[in-house]
């Protein structure tokens, strides 16, 4: 393989010194930005995780979870996911990621549980209400459903997209 864009200097900048972060953490991002690499790019991450500092570990932690996500290892990206949860509790994108990862998971209370947070953290988010539905339909909870439902219709207001949205839900509702 030919190294390029930086990655032999920072692979030599880590021979010499494996527990380099700033050298990790670049090299991390560089492979998972290419094609072809993501497993590459996980095995980078877990080793950033384990040397970031404690006021990085949650977002060294995110971007591990992106990068299982994209290398299609979601039970692991739930469990990452649900440390970042743990350790930076107002993170929306962790709790959006894992309550979607949830969801498709089957796991669907536990992902009303993280999309709620979402929707505690920003009010404004429409999809994690979307999902909500979903799951709330799915667990027999329709009245909980119908509430977040009118709430995703108020939240929308004229906006077209969202009132394409809500109509798209009331008609798998049935």
């Amino acid at each position: 393989m030919v190294l390029k864009n930086g990655e032999r200097e920072l692979r030599e900048r880590l021979a010499e010194n494996p527990s380099d972060p700033a050298a990790l953490l670049r090299l991390a991002r560089l492979v998972g930005s290419a094609r072809g690499r993501k497993d590459e790019a996980v095995d980078l991450w877990r080793r950033y995780v384990q040397l970031a500092d404690t006021s990085r570990r949650a977002e060294a932690l995110l971007a591990l979870g992106r990068a299982q996500i994209e290398a299609r290892r979601d039970a692991e990206a739930i469990t990452t996911l649900q440390r970042c949860s743990e350790e930076n509790p107002e993170n929306v994108e962790a709790w959006d990621l894992l309550g979607e990862l949830l969801r498709r998971a089957g796991r669907l209370d536990a992902a009303v549980r993280a999309l709620g947070h979402v929707v505690k953290l920003d009010p404004q988010a429409i999809r994690a209400r979307a999902a909500m539905v979903f799951c709330l339909d799915a667990l027999g909870r329709r009245l909980e459903a119908q509430q977040v439902l009118g709430d995703l219709q108020r939240l929308g207001g004229a906006d077209p997209a969202v009132a394409a949205l809500v109509r798209e839900l009331v008609q798998r509702r049935g």
